[in-house]
């Protein structure tokens, strides 16, 4: 995959003066606003669609630049400063650098109550997680990986919390995020109150893989996940390994050996179905005429007999070290949020994530997931 281009140029009018500028004079530097790094990003298609399906077709409702709203969140929730802070601390270059338009010689900037009704009413969670999704495709596309993984992570709540469940097994109060990543990069998420179980949420993580265009080999999740109908999913729909971790007390399924596969396949004969057929197109008509989870099993019976098998301690590691970045560099968490904001907030505090990880990635900065100049 061919990199992209570095440190392209951008001009721009501040105050009547045709200014150009480049990330490469900021790469060095070691302490730079955040809104000097956002300028140098192009989410012009994402605002587009905001506004095409997020707004009325009333003129008045476009007061202010929609691709700059959209940078302004995510300083706000980089910031960790509230509402009204947020724009009181904003400098008038900053405003200037994140889109806001220049008018009468001066830029106006929306109210800390106007951003409020920009995130919670404007967008709401449906408009967050079609942004996700967004983002998550252009992260996808520069992503030299071909490898997903998938892990829950907790979301500590405060322990006087009367609207979170205790977690015996994290010793605390807690909701969930589910997060799929493609190398070490986050490109999806999903919420959940803290007890509930991890597999439900695989289904709408392989969609999200199939909208984004995600070119995968293999999807690696831990044991959470083991089930026959897991696999075969993975399996059919990203046309990928399902590398899921499998307990020591694991055994081969006798449904699942080719012997049994070639039975079935000979029973749809009606349908073309022979023994004679390769593997791969005797289980593509098992799973496509009911028979997915013998589909899974004979899949899972493979990976229990690949003594190459890779370990869930590897995978875990890794996803806790990113999930755990994550947590050091925005509130991922749901302390003191009211109940009926915390999705909507911690999927904020996600697409941040993602759109600090876009100007690494989109400008061929190395590591990408590394944000220590922002601030």
């Amino acid at each position: 995959m061919p990199s992209p281009p570095l440190m392209t140029e951008v001009s721009k009018v501040y105050k009547g003066v045709l200014i150009t500028d480049s990330l490469e004079n900021y790469i060095d530097k070691e302490h730079v606003s955040l809104c000097q790094f956002l300028f140098f990003l192009n989410i012009a298609d994402i605002a587009q669609y905001v506004k095409n399906n997020f707004y009325t077709d009333k003129t008045w409702h476009f007061k202010y630049d929609v691709e700059a709203m959209i940078k302004l969140v995510v300083v706000k929730f980089f910031r960790q400063k509230s509402f009204k802070k947020t724009i009181s601390t904003l400098t008038e270059e900053e405003a200037w650098l994140l889109g806001f338009q220049e008018k009468d010689n001066e830029i106006p900037i929306p109210t800390g109550s106007a951003l409020h009704h920009f995130v919670k009413y404007r967008l709401g969670v449906e408009g967050i997680d079609e942004i996700m999704l967004m983002l998550g495709k252009k992260i996808a596309k520069l992503s030299n990986s071909n490898e997903a993984k998938l892990d829950s992570t907790p979301l500590e709540a405060s322990r006087y919390s009367k609207n979170s469940k205790f977690n015996p097994h994290y010793e605390c109060k807690m909701d969930k995020a589910h997060i799929t990543m493609i190398g070490t990069y986050p490109v999806y998420m999903t919420y959940t109150d803290g007890l509930a179980g991890d597999s439900p949420e695989l289904p709408s993580h392989i969609d999200a893989l199939l909208k984004m265009d995600a070119n995968i080999d293999e999807y690696r999740l831990d044991g959470a996940y083991d089930s026959f109908q897991n696999h075969a999913d993975i399996w059919y729909k990203l046309n990928a390994d399902p590398l899921i971790s499998l307990g020591v007390d694991a055994v081969i399924n006798n449904e699942g050996k080719l012997e049994r596969i070639d039975h079935w396949a000979n029973k749809m004969w009606k349908l073309g179905g022979s023994k004679y057929m390769n593997v791969v197109e005797k289980l593509e008509l098992l799973y496509e005429n009911d028979r997915q989870e013998q589909v899974g099993m004979y899949i899972r019976n493979k990976n229990l007999e690949d003594k190459s098998f890779p370990d869930s301690i590897n995978l875990r590691q890794e996803c806790e070290r990113i999930h755990g970045h994550i947590k050091n560099t925005l509130k991922f968490d749901v302390r003191y949020i009211v109940d009926e904001s915390r999705e909507l907030y911690v999927k904020l505090n996600f697409i941040t994530y993602q759109l600090l990880l876009l100007i690494n990635l989109a400008n061929g900065i190395e590591p990408a997931n590394a944000f220590e100049k922002f601030i």
